[in-house]
């Protein structure tokens, strides 16, 4: 009776559950039930058809949305997936985003790759400093490294046009103008799925549980043969990519950049972003992404309900949540947003 219990539920769990996963293959897939290709099918479409279902203006969020997670699963993958902490991720969209601005047009697709690699290698030597030190001393080395790229962006005029920027026409492919949101979403979308299908393949394959062992202990790690030179290198060169790809869009979507788009602040959203989706999942970065870039609509709101003198106090006031939100969801909701739906459809589900 054993062999042909387990045979029948074993049946069942793949045909209609997340699957019984025997090899590390199968581990790995994006979607391992016919239930599971179905709905990631159905989701993809509906990327596709976005555009024809919203108005300009939610457009524009969406593609803002879809920017801010790609930059917040980069910073994901080297805190979440490495463990190394990190307060300058702003400077390397920076980065990304004054190296796309010299290519454009026909070459903004060039510019966004480039700006990436540029990103990458800064990425690179900055995580030089974490083969020697970690935790709190690590967060410094990353600040002064975000101090002083908010240097260089407003001094070296002849690159980054000190602090009035630099303007950019809009992005071109074969000959069309991508100029709106709506046309701007697909070029959003090209870059964005790639990245976040390797970055969820990355955390269940070998090299990502090599991530994981080093962000849990790293001299055990060392113990068990992990090379933690080579890991923690390529999760500051990883990450650093991924905002410098995001930093590349996202000056093609505002058709300028300037030093004020890239602060220390920002480092900080991002980082919330990475705490409120959940650190550790893929999907919760989209979720932060949402969550955060939805704060100031709403404040912006309610200010505006308030009245107009109040409106020019929505930075202040936006600082000001996303304090409180961080210790918010350390406290009461570890595991982030993510982890608040799984207890909820935990609970259902028993």
């Amino acid at each position: 009776m054993y062999p042909l219990s387990k045979q029948l539920t074993d049946a069942f769990s793949r045909r209609f559950a997340r699957a019984v996963r025997e090899t590390y293959r199968e581990d790995e897939a994006y979607a391992s039930t016919p239930l599971g290709r179905l709905a990631l099918g159905v989701f993809l479409l509906f990327l596709v058809l976005l555009p024809f279902l919203l108005s300009p203006y939610p457009m524009y969020v969406a593609t803002l949305v879809a920017i801010g997670a790609l930059s917040a699963l980069g910073l994901h993958l080297l805190v979440g997936g490495a463990g190394q902490i990190s307060l300058g991720h702003a400077a390397f969209m920076g980065v990304g985003a004054y190296t796309a601005s010299h290519l454009y047009g026909p070459l903004a697709f060039l510019g966004i790759l480039l700006g990436g690699g540029i990103a990458a290698l800064l990425g690179l030597v900055l995580g030089l400093p974490s083969l020697r030190i970690k935790g709190v001393y690590l967060a410094i080395a990353t600040l002064a490294f975000q101090f002083l790229a908010d240097y260089v962006f407003k001094n070296w005029e002849g690159v980054t046009g000190g602090i009035r920027g630099r303007t950019l026409p809009p992005a071109e492919l074969f000959g069309l103008a991508l100029d709106t949101p709506e046309k701007l979403w697909y070029l959003v979308l090209f870059f964005t799925l790639p990245l976040f299908f390797y970055g969820k393949r990355l955390l269940m394959t070998r090299a990502g549980r090599a991530f994981m062992a080093v962000r849990d202990n790293d001299l055990s790690a060392r113990v068990a043969g992990v090379d933690l030179v080579r890991v923690k290198l390529m999760a500051f060169a990883l990450s650093a990519f991924y905002a410098g790809v995001a930093g590349g869009l996202l000056a093609q979507l505002y058709k300028a950049v300037t030093p004020e788009y890239f602060p220390l602040t920002v480092s900080i959203q991002y980082l919330a972003m990475v705490i409120v989706g959940g650190a550790g999942t893929v999907l919760g970065e989209v979720l932060g992404a949402f969550f955060v870039h939805l704060i100031p609509e709403v404040l912006n709101s309610l200010l505006v309900a308030l009245g107009p003198q109040f409106a020019a106090t929505l930075p202040a006031w936006l600082n000001v949540a996303l304090s409180l939100l961080i210790p918010a969801f350390l406290i009461l909701a570890p595991l982030g947003l993510l982890g608040l739906w799984g207890r909820m459809t935990n609970y259902f589900r028993t």
